[in-house]
């Protein structure tokens, strides 16, 4: 069974953050680099989604199989960087993932991908303390593709509205637990004091 492509969504304004966070230094190496490798080790082929005036990303020696997709405009939200991503992937199930959630595995995302396969359908997500969370996310490609365009044209920026049109299936925390205990995926960077500390 082949596996799926992955999206990396890198082309946030970091508003909060206060300058560009997914390079920020984590334990030596940009804190991209993580969800990064976790996508190299669940995924066939990865595209990095960056802002049209975005520098380029030095990439960790083992990406050969990322690419590089730009936004069409600048800073217009998750849902269009995951359409510039959907419309380069090459496989028909994607996992899509930020750049700036250092705690995401290659071993959720793999399991995460399993479910999608098993259950048929178009989206899974997790589900925290009973909400559907829309990232990291495992899309059907060419349905997600098609409804991100129709959200998009009606001016909807939200991948939330993406997941929950896709009818996502949600995984409970006692399935997901299983491969991350800790619930470490729940941690993304918003601000610098979300960094996660060095371990000992």
């Amino acid at each position: 069974m082949s596996r799926p492509s992955g999206i990396l969504l890198a082309g946030g304004a970091s508003r909060r953050f206060g300058r560009p966070k997914i390079v920020e230094p984590l334990d030596g190496t940009p804190l991209f680099h993580r969800p990064l490798r976790a996508l190299i080790d669940a995924c066939d082929d990865i595209v990095i989604v960056l802002a049209p005036d975005a520098l380029g990303l030095a990439l960790p020696d083992e990406a050969d199989r990322v690419s590089f997709a730009r936004d069409p405009v600048a800073y217009e939200g998750p849902l269009a960087g995951a359409l510039a991503g959907l419309e380069r992937v090459r496989r028909e199930t994607t996992l899509l993932v930020a750049g700036d959630m250092p705690g995401v595995s290659a071993a959720l995302l793999t399991l995460m991908a399993g479910h999608a396969t098993g259950l048929a359908r178009n989206a899974v997500v997790l589900t925290d303390e009973g909400d559907r969370r829309p990232i990291p996310a495992v899309l059907a490609v060419a349905p997600a593709l098609a409804l991100a365009r129709k959200l998009l044209e009606s001016g909807e920026r939200r991948l939330r509205a993406l997941v929950e049109g896709l009818e996502a299936e949600g995984l409970p925390e006692p399935v997901w637990s299983v491969v991350d205990p800790d619930g470490a995926w729940r941690r993304d960077v918003d601000l610098p004091g979300d960094l996660p500390t060095r371990r000992g």
